[in-house]
């Protein structure tokens, strides 16, 4: 079975079972076994919502697990939530990858739509599609940009790109101007 089974099969017994600690550390450990830290934090903050303040051992006990896979930030939210009531099911700390909870609408647009994990694998992409001079995806890359508002992939690939020396074509600077005029109106 793959870490990305295990996952899938670990949540479908959550459902079945939300207050089986069991099987909320084993989805937790097979997370683990993924990249990126969006899979890590999405089992967290289920755990973290079905456990409260009588559970602050197994909360640690998972918290110290994951911890070297989370942002820093991320990790002092869940440090302050340990010896907390479970989180509401619409919390700031589930991600896509969260079955049990669910993302609160108060995170950006581009934390709604893709991970910061997803923004740095599309940046290098679109830097080599740059280098290969492959139009089309950076078109798809520059649409992604625009759409899901991912200024993370934008800023990262564009200031790899000028760092190189490379001289960018006139419609980064006109997704550029587009997501500064985002900026503003949030």
């Amino acid at each position: 079975m793959t870490a990305r089974q295990a996952m899938r099969w670990h949540a479908r017994c959550l459902l079945r079972q939300p207050a089986d600690a069991d099987a909320h550390l084993a989805r937790l450990k097979a997370s683990l076994a993924l990249a990126g830290a969006d899979p890590v934090q999405g089992a967290l903050a289920d755990l973290f919502s079905r456990f409260g303040a009588a559970d602050e051992p197994l909360k640690r006990r998972a918290l110290q697990l994951a911890r070297d896979r989370l942002p820093a930030h991320v990790a002092r939210w869940f440090e302050a939530q340990a010896a907390q009531a479970a989180l509401p099911a619409i919390n700031p700390l589930a991600t896509r990858w969260s079955v049990l909870a669910h993302p609160s609408a108060d995170i950006s647009t581009r934390a709604r739509r893709c991970s910061a994990d997803d923004s740095r694998v599309l940046a290098e992409k679109a830097i080599q599609a740059f280098h290969a001079t492959d139009e089309s995806a950076q078109n798809e890359f520059l649409h992604h940009c625009v759409t899901c508002h991912d200024k993370l992939a934008f800023m990262l690939a564009r200031r790899a790109l000028l760092k190189s020396g490379a001289a960018l074509p006139g419609d980064w600077a006109a997704v550029s101007a587009q997501l500064e005029k985002i900026r503003e109106l949030t």
